[in-house]
């Protein structure tokens, strides 16, 4: 996967040196309309949860929602993200102590 062509809060979100959530998330998806979008956001320098409504609208504005042909495709992608982002957090964890 060439993580370059991916939108800026999923690139913020492998970044390992980007803040998390207390609960230890740094980015959280969704899909409607077989669009893949964020509804934890980076707003005003700080990790802000969204409600889907609002998410869905904003990343409509902003235009990095990722479009798929299928919700599946939408929701194993999610998974794929979220496996890349666990495994570069951990890595860089490993070597920062």
């Amino acid at each position: 996967m060439d993580t370059d062509k991916l939108p800026a809060w999923a690139q913020r979100a492998l970044d390992p040196d980007t803040p998390m959530t207390e609960a230890r998330e740094t980015v959280r998806t969704m899909s409607m309309d077989n669009r893949l979008f964020p509804t934890i956001r980076m707003i005003d320098g700080k990790l802000t949860k969204l409600k889907p409504d609002d998410a869905y609208a904003m990343s409509v504005k902003k235009g990095d929602y990722i479009q798929f042909d299928s919700e599946t495709e939408a929701t194993a992608f999610s998974k794929k993200l979220s496996n890349m982002i666990q495994r570069k957090r951990s890595i860089m964890s490993q070597g920062k102590d």
